[in-house]
């Protein structure tokens, strides 16, 4: 069963002898909110290769030991055994690539290598070990998890009821358009000829109050109705 799983909770350690090449990929993991960790030998490698560690990008011409030397010891030791292992290598022989994936390998990266086709074999490596990540839209310290339901500011459920929510997210997903009360009564309510318009502004009305500082995202457009605004700056 997959766990879903904020990039942010998920640690992934970097282990190269470049400082650059460490540099460079830790620099956009973390622009995918992922935590990372550095590593710049074999030995520091096996210290930092804890049991909280969700994978590793590894090189294979390391000092002190190499990049196969760690992963069999990874491999060996049951804290870590577990741990997903991408080799990230400039050796680019069939032979190297053989000899990196028996000594328990899940993936082999030939330097040089695009962000985005790493980005994707981590996520790959990641969904494969059991961790899913959770999908979700953002804006500053608002979160809405659509899978899940529900929205949180600075990580604290704000306890939005179905509708509210569901009155949240299509306008999220149109943002800047003015939606008319008719318009989002035929759109979120299954029921809309039972209700009438005043609903919409009630509804508005509480989702405001749950999103404090954010409530000035969603304006009132005169004489239509409402819409989303992502480019103001919510403030207290």
């Amino acid at each position: 069963m997959n766990t879903p799983a904020d990039p942010s909770d998920i640690n992934i350690l970097v282990v190269d002898d470049e400082e650059d090449v460490v540099e460079m990929v830790s620099h956009f993991l973390e622009e995918a909110k992922y935590k990372v960790r550095k590593a710049y030998d074999g030995e520091e490698a096996l210290a930092k290769a804890t049991p909280d560690t969700n994978l590793i990008l590894l090189d294979i011409m390391l000092p002190k030991l190499d990049g196969i030397q760690v992963c069999k010891q990874l491999r060996s030791r049951i804290d870590t055994e577990m741990i997903p292992i991408i080799f990230l290598t400039a050796k680019t022989e069939e032979e190297d690539q053989i000899k990196g994936l028996m000594a328990g390998g899940d993936n082999y990266l030939m330097k040089p290598v695009a962000s985005k086709v790493i980005l994707a074999h981590v996520q790959t490596a990641l969904r494969l070990s059991g961790i899913r990540e959770r999908q979700f839209m953002e804006l500053g310290d608002l979160k809405i998890y659509e899978d899940e339901h529900r929205a949180t500011i600075a990580n604290m459920d704000i306890g939005l009821t179905e509708t509210e929510f569901s009155l949240l997210l299509y306008l999220v997903r149109h943002p800047l358009k003015a939606f008319s009360r008719k318009q989002l009564l035929e759109t979120i309510w299954e029921d809309a000829m039972m209700v009438t318009e005043r609903t919409v502004d009630a509804h508005i009305k509480n989702l405001r109050e749950k999103l404090a500082a954010f409530a000035q995202h969603i304006q009132t457009v005169r004489g239509v109705g409402y819409r989303f605004s992502p480019d103001l700056e919510a403030s207290e």
